[in-house]
C-alpha cells in the first residue's frame, strides 16, 4: 500500500511474473506476457480467480482504514469550521495525525503483513517455451516443461 502500480484500486494488485531467464513484468489479473528475452509466454488466467479474489478482497479490506480514518478527520475539521471552533480544527489535526503515524499506521501494517504472509502464492509456468530456431523464427522447444 501506497506506491502501488497505477490501475491497482480498480484492476487488483499487481501480479510480478519472474521468467526462467530472469526477465520481471509486473501483470494485472487476466494479462498475458510474453518475455521479450526468450519468447516465454505467461498467462495469468492460469491462476484460480477464488484465490485471486481473496487478494483483492483483502487488499480492500486493509484501504478502508486510512480511508475512513481521513473521512472522519476531514468530516471533524469542516463541522468545527462551519461552527466557529477553528482552535479545534488546529487541535484535531495535529492529534490525529500524531495518533495515525505513531499509534495506528504501525499496527495497521503489521496486521497487513501477517494476513498477506497467509494468502496463497502461486508458480506460473510458461504457457509456450519459444526459443530461436536456425532459421531466426521461433519454434517450441518440447525440451522445456510447460511446452505444447
Amino acid at each position: 500500500m501506497g506506491s502501488e502500480k497505477p490501475g491497482s484500486v480498480v484492476k487488483g494488485p499487481p501480479i510480478t511474473v519472474t521468467c526462467e531467464c530472469g526477465e520481471r513484468h509486473d501483470l494485472f489479473y487476466g494479462e498475458s506476457w510474453t518475455c521479450p528475452s526468450c519468447g516465454r509466454a505467461y498467462d495469468t488466467h492460469n491462476i484460480p480467480a477464488h484465490e485471486y479474489a481473496q487478494i483483492r478482497g483483502l487488499q480492500r479490506r486493509y484501504r478502508v482504514v486510512p480511508v475512513a480514518l481521513g473521512l472522519v478527520v476531514a468530516a471533524l475539521a469542516i463541522l468545527f469550521t462551519l461552527t466557529g471552533n477553528i482552535v479545534g480544527v488546529f487541535f484535531i489535526m495535529p492529534v490525529a495525525i500524531i495518533s495515525w503515524f505513531v499509534f495506528i499506521r504501525p499496527t495497521h501494517r503489521r496486521r497487513y503483513a501477517a494476513a498477506i504472509r497467509d494468502l496463497p502464492q502461486w508458480d506460473l509456468r510458461a504457457e509456450a517455451d519459444l526459443t530461436p530456431a536456425a532459421g531466426g523464427d521461433r519454434t517450441p522447444n518440447p525440451g522445456r516443461p510447460g511446452t505444447t
